[in-house]
């Protein structure tokens, strides 16, 4: 009898150790579980994709609008850029080569209402500065006159002369003096509100 409780505790102790302490076997997820898993990395994926889109179509706008401002500031420093007049040796009236130059700002100015301009008037360094001023006005006014002409508002346009005192070309020869016979434009616009 002790024999057969050895050999039955024997037998369950087998048992029990084979049944606990074997091998074990991981387990694995069911076809469900796996289903779910895919299913969240598809939404995941689709939510990246998505966000990566929007991001593309945010940065796309961004550099749209970016060369949108970029060109409309151009035109706008265009629409307020204008070429100087340039004169003969003791002359105020304007050259044939001046015209068009004259004829386009005369647009621009049609084009920009809310500009005012200040036409200014200088002169080589030869004469004295009365007669120079005197000359300066003269070529700022004969300016003037001729975008009046051209359709511009008098009431934009005001004159002032610098006679020689501010030079283009500070040189002592004829390609400097024909730089600093001239009319400039200095643009302004009113202030926003």
């Amino acid at each position: 009898m002790t024999r057969f409780l050895v050999l039955i505790t024997a037998v369950s102790g087998a048992t029990f150790w084979i049944a606990c302490g074997g091998s074990q076997s991981t387990l694995k997820p069911t076809p469900r579980v796996q289903d779910q898993q895919a299913a969240d990395a598809g939404r995941e994926a689709e939510e990246r994709a998505e966000a990566e889109r929007k991001a593309r179509e945010e940065a796309e706008r961004a550099a749209r609008e970016a060369e949108e401002r970029a060109r409309a500031e151009a035109e706008a420093r265009a629409a307020r850029t204008f070429s100087n007049v340039y004169f003969d040796y003791d002359r105020f009236n304007i050259r044939d080569d001046q015209k068009p130059a004259l004829a386009s700002h005369a647009e621009k100015l049609k084009a920009n209402s809310d500009f005012k301009v200040t036409v200014e008037g200088h002169c080589d360094e030869r004469g004295t500065i009365e007669y120079n001023l005197a000359l300066g006005q003269k070529r700022a006014d004969s300016t003037r006159s001729f975008l009046v002409r051209a359709g511009v508002e008098a009431g934009r346009l005001t004159t002032v002369s610098y006679g020689k005192e501010r030079p283009a070309d500070p040189g002592h020869d004829e390609s400097a003096w024909g730089k600093n016979r001239r009319a400039e434009f200095k643009v302004t616009e009113p202030a926003l509100p």
